[in-house]
């Protein structure tokens, strides 16, 4: 088996540059520690996201607000939904463990999974004055709380919504009244902020929306959307299924 070089991605989830080549190389064909027997038992670090994108494998470090790229590790290396992490005979654990990838053991880290989208809100929908006002002021504030914040931090305030305001309405009423608002407030940034902002819009209104972190490879990128249930939110079907999800808030 070739060499599988992990492809460093320098740079925070807002901003994506060019792959950089030449980190360092776990190899398991010549890794001194790989077990060509009983495959080890390993998951996830804590805080570190794993999805495969055809032959590759893409890790997400939350704390370190980047990625990586596992090239040709779909061969031996398979993520679970739940953090488990299967490798095959000749998968590298101590080298996986040392760059802090994988902890010995499996953990059930009860990540969740998105389900794969089929519909999607996109469109502007009929909404009152005091629900438009009342959105612009919750744009506002999630803005404030957006400003000056790792992507860590962003998980954990999305993880502890705001209070629910007045009185719940659909999704469809929540969004159209974002939609309406968004185009009155300056500054609704990129895929990051956008999310962020609609689902707490959403939750201010007792909505919860799964906030879903996708990759692609070659060329590399990544994008986050909103899904409740198999409904993309403020998002196209079209967009979104050129991701494999590795996250789910």
């Amino acid at each position: 088996m070739g060499s599988a070089p992990i492809l460093r991605f320098p740079c925070s989830i807002r901003v994506f540059l060019q792959v950089e080549r030449g980190g360092p190389v776990i190899d398991p064909a010549a890794s001194k520690h790989t077990s060509r027997h009983t495959p080890d038992a390993v998951s996830a670090a804590e805080d570190v996201y794993l999805c495969k994108v055809y032959e590759d494998v893409v890790v997400l470090d939350l704390k370190a607000d980047r990625y990586l790229c596992l090239l040709d590790a779909g061969t031996w290396l398979h993520p679970q939904p739940d953090g488990r992490l299967i490798l095959g005979p000749d998968g590298p654990t101590e080298d996986l463990v040392a760059a802090d990838i994988a902890v010995r053991g499996f953990i059930d880290r009860q990540r969740r999974a998105s389900k794969t989208p089929t519909l999607e809100l996109s469109g502007s929908h009929k909404t009152s004055p005091i629900e438009t006002l009342w959105a612009a002021l919750q744009i506002l504030e999630a803005t404030q709380v957006f400003r000056r914040k790792t992507l860590e931090q962003l998980v954990a305030a999305a993880i502890r919504p705001p209070d629910i305001r007045g009185r719940r309405t659909t999704s469809a009423q929540a969004f159209g009244a974002y939609k309406h608002a968004v185009t009155w407030v300056p500054g609704e940034g990129e895929c990051l902020q956008r999310a962020f902002i609609l689902k707490r819009v959403l939750a201010g209104r007792g909505i919860h929306a799964d906030w879903v972190f996708g990759v692609r490879t070659w060329p590399f990128g990544a994008h986050c959307w909103l899904q409740i249930d198999d409904m993309v939110v403020g998002d196209t079907l079209a967009r979104v299924s050129n991701y494999t999800p590795i996250m789910v808030v």
